[in-house]
């Protein structure tokens, strides 16, 4: 075996890098992909609010006094909730007890509008500073102590050592406080012990303002007042991941039911499981996408490596013979050929395996066993090839198990398309992630059956001029040997390639545009007061502005029907606003002589509304959006005017020009920071980079595929050749006919593949939906038309670069290799 190897130290080493990059993508790929899926739930978890990702259990204590006395007590229920949490969601919560109670808001000094709100917060004492007083102490019967943020006190006109009424109770003002430090999550749980809450009920005319205070637990525990209990259980975002999610998903629905057979009456108030929930479907979405890229580059690798295999055992060929005339068996002879393959691959395998290690990411079952599975499997390629070589036994209906099988192809990949359209990429199921790849074997079937006839009929056309290079190598193609392997190989891995491309293309142009309908310009100015005209006229007249266009945009109830509608008015000079935008990917309504309202509006002739001032309006067509508007479930309506009051500044410019002049309570968004926002979540990268990878490894592979199967013709093409070139054959029409031998075939697999690859986004439709990671984009990527030019010009360079290589090739071996 190791005499073999030496032999042939050549394509053994070929066939050792071609399985060492295959276990090293195959291995290193879903270990990169995992590690950014962790990092994505770290990022969803540790950017939601504190309080919408953690687990709320609330109990409220109404007309029963009893429960719930002391501190105590609270403390002993933390421990009773936190025993009954299911071991995936106790794994990845925060052990530190966390819990509060208060008392509903009482009126303050019998002032109208004026409240305050008693309220126990366990580790409080550690998070504030004292700016004036101290922190304040047990009460006795219906006279209690409070601290009051010093913000509160401030707006309130409350001082240390005042005394406030509360209906029945007193309370004495002991200090006045602020965070120790406003970067603890701790004030995010908290937040309204650092402002006065104004909160305006229906139809009055004035805020209420509501004062939260500090005060003794014990105390307010005993008081005769209804409490609402709160303790939170925090989920540590580092602590869950890709691989647990579901199961910690699972464990907060548990938790929940767990709670409902309490005697108390529990309620669980959290947003963690709708957080899970999302980041699931956008993870069952990036897991099968990267599936169908890993299956298509499985079948890409293991093509080529199958390639290099069948070229090392021609090599041997002979000395198989050698050793089946000296009296070895047939098994003797395949494991001799296998296990000088074996010495090749498992290493090679092994330290592609070894040095995916390096790339962080926990590894997964694909990492785990897909080297070996490549060394198997190029191992077992090796005897299978052999004995058939080996073995005198011709088997009668070949051609009727070929057909079978790509009847069967045929079917099941048709099957599978059906199934992805209607089901959807996001079901998780590996058959579903396999119809790419599937279609692209269908594909690589339907030339292998239709290149014969094609290049029959240019050999036909041959024939019939008298030039005998072109005759000459077009009768060479329709005899070349063995090209199913190639087809095979070559189709999938230009397909998938391309399709990687345009993916990863279409996906950040639906980001750009997603980006630009957030924002409705480069730079968007908002400020709720309204812009005065000087202000417009220096940003307007500002070095690195381009244009400017005022707008005002506001919410109005359009009374139509009983109770009216409520409507967003939009007024901006859309002419004005076209040419701003000119070369963006914004769509915007043509400009036009009356207002423009959405269609739930469009069919009444005229109605009022009250914003910017009362007016009636006479619709005079139809709009379905507006960029940079949030309409929400209400009805549009769009003024094609500028306006007299303007609260919105739409701008083409440089935003650092623009910044310094903008007025206070003024906010500026641009769609650079929209565009940033879109794609720098871990997820989007995740899935951009794994394409491009995918992408960049099947092109590599296609090339080497061609390469191989170029090479193991050589032998015949040379003792071919060299006949011609006794009978007067140049070296240039050596070149051509090794050129046009290859080059029919090839062309059609290549122009195929680019094909199937940019057909692959319409053909499978709604099945794979990444408006997630477009900016909630619905459709992106689902319609043939998002086929972005520059993507489709790469996949085209891609397929013309490995046929122009392997043409290139084929002429110099073709003119050099055969001087004799």
């Amino acid at each position: 075996m190791i005499r073999l190897l030496g032999v042939h130290r050549g394509v053994a080493a070929l066939l050792a890098a071609l399985v060492f990059g295959a276990a090293l993508v195959v291995s290193a790929l879903p270990r990169m992909v995992e590690s950014s899926l962790d990092a994505a739930a770290r990022s969803v978890i540790g950017s939601a609010p504190p309080a919408t990702a953690s687990l709320a259990v609330q109990f409220t204590r109404r007309f029963d006094l009893t429960p719930m006395r002391t501190t105590a007590e609270a403390a002993r229920a933390d421990a009773a909730w936190r025993e009954l949490l299911p071991p995936a969601l106790r794994e990845v919560a925060d052990p530190v007890p966390f819990f509060d109670f208060s008392a509903p808001p009482m009126l303050l000094n019998e002032q109208t509008h004026r409240y305050l709100t008693l309220k126990w917060v366990s580790g409080a004492d550690r998070r504030v500073r004292y700016v004036e007083g101290g922190p304040p102490g047990p009460g006795s019967g219906t006279r209690l102590e409070v601290a009051v943020p010093v913000v509160a006190a401030t707006e309130m006109s409350i001082k240390t050592g005042d005394t406030l009424r509360l209906g029945a109770l007193t309370a004495k003002v002991t200090g006045l406080f602020e965070p120790a430090r406003p970067a603890d999550r701790f004030w995010a749980i908290e937040p309204e012990l650092t402002y006065v809450i104004h909160h305006r009920v229906p139809l009055a005319t004035e805020d209420d303002l509501i004062v939260t205070a500090l005060t003794d637990g014990d105390s307010l525990a005993g008081a005769e007042l209804p409490m609402v209990f709160r303790w939170l259980v925090t989920p540590a975002a580092d602590r869950v991941t890709a691989g647990n999610a579901a199961a910690v998903l699972a464990a907060t629905e548990e938790f929940g039911r767990r709670l409902g057979r309490q005697d108390l009456e529990l309620a669980l108030s959290t947003g963690f499981d709708r957080i899970l929930r999302e980041y699931l479907d956008r993870l069952a979405v990036t897991r099968a996408l990267i599936t169908v890229f890993l299956g298509g580059l499985a079948v890409v690798c293991l093509g080529t490596t199958a390639l290099a295999v069948l070229l090392l055992v021609g090599r041997v060929h002979g000395d198989l013979l050698l050793m089946r005339a000296r009296g070895a068996s047939l098994a003797q002879v395949v494991l001799a050929c296998g296990g000088a393959v074996a010495l090749a691959a498992v290493p090679a395998a092994a330290a592609g395996q070894v040095a995916a290690g390096f790339v962080p990411g926990a590894p997964t079952a694909v990492a785990r066993l897909g080297p070996a599975a490549l060394a198997a499997g190029t191992v077992a390629i090796a005897c299978a090839a052999v004995a058939m070589r080996q073995s005198t036994d011709r088997r009668s209906g070949k051609a009727l198990r070929r057909m079978v099988m790509e009847i069967l192809v045929l079917v099941v990949a048709v099957t599978s398309l059906h199934l992805l359209r209607t089901r959807g990429l996001a079901t998780g199921d590996a058959f579903l992630a396999l119809a790419p790849v599937l279609l692209a074997l269908a594909a690589a079937l339907a030339v292998l059956r239709a290149g014969p006839a094609v290049i029959h009929l240019a050999f036909r056309a041959a024939a019939r001029r008298s030039a005998a290079v072109p005759f000459l190598g077009l009768a060479a193609a329709r005899a070349v040997p063995g090209a199913a392997l190639p087809v095979l190989t070559l189709l999938p891995a230009v397909a998938l390639a391309a399709y990687g491309m345009v993916t990863a293309g279409g996906l950040e142009e639906a980001q750009r545009q997603a980006a630009w309908e957030r924002i409705g310009a480069e730079i968007r100015v908002e400020r709720a007061q309204g812009i005065a005209p000087e202000t417009l006229e220096r940003i307007r007249h500002a070095p690195g502005v381009r244009a400017v266009v005022p707008a005002a945009a506001g919410a109005t109830v359009a009374e139509v029907g009983f109770g009216g509608r409520p409507a967003t008015v939009v007024a901006v000079d859309l002419g004005a606003y076209r040419r701003l935008v000119a070369g963006s990917p914004l769509h915007l309504p043509a400009p036009g002589t009356g207002v423009l309202v959405s269609p739930d509006l469009s069919a009444m002739r005229s109605f009022e509304i009250g914003w910017p001032a009362r007016m009636t309006v006479t619709p005079a067509g139809t709009v379905d959006a507006m960029p940079g508007v949030r309409a929400g479930d209400g009805a549009l309506i769009v003024l094609p005017t500028a306006p007299e009051h303007v609260n919105t500044l739409l701008i083409a410019g440089d935003a650092g020009a623009v910044r310094p002049l903008l007025p206070s309570g003024a906010s500026m968004t641009t769609v650079a920071d929209a565009l940033a926002d879109i794609t720098g979540t871990p997820l989007t990268a995740a899935l951009t980079a794994a394409l491009r990878v995918a992408a960049a490894a099947l092109a590599a592979y296609a090339l080497a595929a061609v390469a191989i199967a170029l090479t193991g013709g050589a032998a015949r093409r040379a003792e071919d050749l060299g006949l011609l070139r006794a009978l007067g054959l140049s070296r240039r029409q050596a070149g051509l006919i090794t050129v046009l031998e290859a080059a029919p075939l090839l062309v059609l697999t290549a122009v195929a593949g680019l094909a199937a690859g940019l057909a692959m986004p319409a053909l499978l439709g709604p099945g794979i939906d990444l408006s997630a990671y477009a900016g909630g984009r619905q459709g992106a990527l689902a319609a043939a038309a998002l086929l972005p030019v520059l993507p489709c010009v790469l996949a085209g360079a891609l397929a013309a670069g490995v046929a122009a290589v392997a043409l290139a090739g084929a002429y110099l071996g073709g003119s050099r290799g055969h001087a004799g």
